[in-house]
């Protein structure tokens, strides 16, 4: 069965990155502050439409253990600092936001899911209009059935949700903003006998090149089943079903999962997760897999840590300079730490990258833009019933 991402991990609710240039890579990353503190609030997703605008989401107040009553949070960056902006209610009484996307300073969508207390998911789309932040009804039901996991947000006229993360749900969906309303598209499924399948990550470079990154169940023996990874790409005419490199099918406790995928052109995208055997607690390490507009190949990776996962993808203007970020344990410890990769157009190679005081420090979700000097990554620290939110900039 398809893995359920709701609590998956994370606090309640819950990015690979291109430097600008050679200089941004040698830049260091540091901790920046950002609300609020003291309120069990995380951030999971984070966007930027330059070095004085970017919007980070999660959620806060939620109970420890349950997340019952969180409300959504919604942070932006300024240039100088990050500050907390009002967010307008929720239909129900316990919602969380997972994905961000801008494409201008006047618009933003952010979507994730709502629900009455601990049951009856529902989808959640939130927009930014330049002023004020609203809740879109119609994403809820072009979503209806599905969580809001990721958002691409192209144009004022042109954007695509993706609804995933309910393993009981058969396959993910998909709907487009069309500058009025969302509407859910049809798209195709992997050949895999009508089993399950579900969505993960989307990214688009434009509208006429969007990614998205999901699982989908084979059956492998007639008595086992195991999750394989796929994409869907849009090349602005058609939707098609684009494989993954297969994993081992010697073991179907062997599983590949991405968190992030980032469009940057038709021959040059990346995706970033881990892989893990799911009989072995903490057992996974980073996973990267790269298209070059013909096919994906899995990129080695260092895994400096035990229960290693890359969850965010970015791109500013150099193809030889990629951030990766995410989390994994350092030897001797039983923290997760932050940890972050860089690519220099040869290789991955691990990047020191600092934590908060005490307790975890977990990596997220991470974001640039072309010509940008500032990377952000964000995510959360602290222990469980008792996060903050965290962040850290590169550049």
């Amino acid at each position: 069965m398809l893995r359920s991402k709701i609590g998956a991990g994370v606090a309640v609710g819950a990015a690979l990155l291109l430097g600008a240039s050679p200089a941004l890579a040698a830049s260091s990353w540091t901790v920046v502050s950002v609300p609020p503190t003291g309120q069990n609030a995380s951030l999971a997703g984070v966007t930027s439409t330059s070095d004085s605008d970017a919007w980070a989401v999660g959620s806060q107040n939620g109970r420890a253990g349950t997340g019952v009553g969180a409300k959504p949070l919604i942070d932006h960056w300024n240039g100088t600092a990050w500050s907390q902006v009002a967010t307008p209610p929720a239909p129900q009484s316990t919602a969380s936001l997972a994905a961000v996307s801008a494409s201008g300073p006047a618009d933003a969508w952010a979507v994730g899911r709502d629900q009455t207390n601990r049951s009856n998911f529902q989808p959640l789309a939130m927009h930014w209009n330049g002023t004020a932040w609203a809740v879109s009804p119609s994403a809820a039901t072009a979503l209806a059935g599905q969580i809001g996991d990721g958002v691409a947000d192209i144009s004022p006229t042109d954007a695509y949700a993706i609804g995933g993360g309910l393993g009981s749900a058969h396959t993910g969906l998909v709907a487009q903003w069309n500058g009025t309303s969302w509407t859910r598209l049809t798209v195709p499924q992997p050949s895999n006998d009508n089993l399950a399948s579900n969505f993960d990550a989307i990214s688009a470079d434009g509208p006429n090149d969007v990614w998205i990154v999901g699982t989908y169940e084979l059956l492998v023996t007639p008595n086992e089943m195991q999750n394989e990874t796929y994409t869907l790409h849009w090349n602005g005419t058609a939707w098609s079903v684009v494989l993954m490199p297969l994993e081992d099918p010697s073991n179907p406790n062997n599983e590949f999962l991405f968190n992030s995928i980032k469009a940057n052109s038709p021959t040059d995208v990346w995706a970033v997760g881990e892989s893990f055997n799911a009989a072995v607690p903490g057992s996974g390490t980073t996973l990267i897999e790269h298209w070059n507009g013909t096919a994906w190949s899995i990129v080695p990776s260092p895994s400096p840590g035990s229960a290693a996962n890359l969850t965010g993808v970015t791109t500013s203007n150099a193809a030889n300079n990629v951030w990766a970020v995410g989390y994994d344990t350092i030897p001797g410890t039983t923290q997760l730490q932050t940890l972050t990769l860089n690519w220099n157009g040869t290789a991955w190679a691990t990047v020191a990258s600092p934590n908060a005081g005490t307790g975890s420090s977990l990596l997220l979700s991470a974001a640039t833009t072309p010509g940008a000097a500032i990377v952000h990554a964000v995510g959360y620290s602290g222990v469980s019933g008792a996060f903050n939110p965290f962040a850290l900039q590169n550049g």
